[in-house]
């Protein structure tokens, strides 16, 4: 269970104000600040490697890529989270360069700290962005990314287990093997 760092209640603005002088990051609830533990190499590796995936395949396109410092606002909510990875068309303006409002794809690697977060409170959140198409969740420790995707019946969930399965995203034209993402390890 996570806990906040103090009772104080911060306002948004003071969540940002905060973080760009904080030792470690923290994700923003309801006023609350709740720090993220840190990672393991692997959880690091892994996020990487939908970097450059992502990065290789959307080159060309107006989608841009950050991983794990720029953060996401759940609309209509007090609650901001650092994803490990995200896409977005979202233009770039002195207003969201902290924090942005419309991820594509929302890419989060499990840790055991984070791992109910990340299923549960994240996926709860996270699907609440009307432009999100996938929330894509990998497993550090054993082969497993589990690909949730808005269908025309609401979220739906395909899990990839099996080292030779390809991940298929057909709202972006996009596949990829797991071992683009398990290489290495």
């Amino acid at each position: 269970m996570r806990t906040a760092i103090s009772n104080r209640v911060f306002s948004i603005d003071e969540y940002i104000q905060h973080e760009w002088v904080a030792e470690r990051k923290h994700e923003f609830i309801n006023g609350q600040l709740f720090e993220m533990p840190g990672e393991k190499d692997i959880n690091n590796e892994l996020a990487l490697n939908f970097v450059v995936l992502f990065k290789f395949n959307f080159l060309k396109t107006n989608y841009t890529i950050y991983a794990h410092d720029v953060k996401i606002k759940i609309p209509n909510e007090d609650k901001i989270y650092y994803p490990d990875v995200f896409l977005t068309k979202e233009a770039k303006t002195d207003k969201n360069k902290y924090v942005k409002n419309s991820p594509e794809i929302i890419v989060e690697v499990v840790s055991p700290s984070s791992q109910i977060n990340d299923y549960v409170d994240k996926f709860l959140d996270y699907t609440k962005i009307p432009v999100l198409e996938y929330y894509i969740i990998v497993e550090p420790e054993t082969t497993l990314i589990t690909v949730y995707f808005r269908s025309q019946n609401g979220w739906e969930a395909s899990k990839y287990s099996n080292i030779n399965d390809e991940v298929d995203l057909p709202k972006f034209g996009f596949k990829f093997k797991l071992p683009d993402i398990y290489s290495g390890k």
